[in-house]
């Protein structure tokens, strides 16, 4: 952050990109510095996989995780939908983590 601090204007942070379609990625209740750009997401080139790819958030803080200025094609996760993304639902956690 102390970099970033030092001249912001040279350090382009984005939460991803999509290499592959159909490609998934969450934030959730992540704590999001001011390094994440405002877009908070990267495309790879041009529209590609921006149909298929699903990125979304839920429940972020700190100053990246303003979503006013997001990319429209990120997605903000509702609430009743969030448990998708658990460890237990998205990698079988229950399966493997110890209590």
């Amino acid at each position: 952050m102390k970099l970033y601090h030092k001249n912001p204007s040279v350090h382009n942070n984005f939460l991803g990109r999509p290499w592959k379609e159909f490609s998934r990625t969450v934030f959730i209740s992540c704590r999001l510095e001011a390094l994440i750009t405002p877009q908070g997401w990267m495309p790879w080139k041009d529209d590609f996989a921006l149909t298929t790819l699903y990125y979304g958030e839920f429940n972020n803080s700190g100053n990246g995780s303003n979503l006013s200025k997001r990319v429209q094609w990120s997605n903000r996760i509702p609430t009743e939908h969030v448990n998708v993304y658990s460890v237990t639902n998205f990698i079988q956690g229950d399966q493997w983590m110890l209590a």
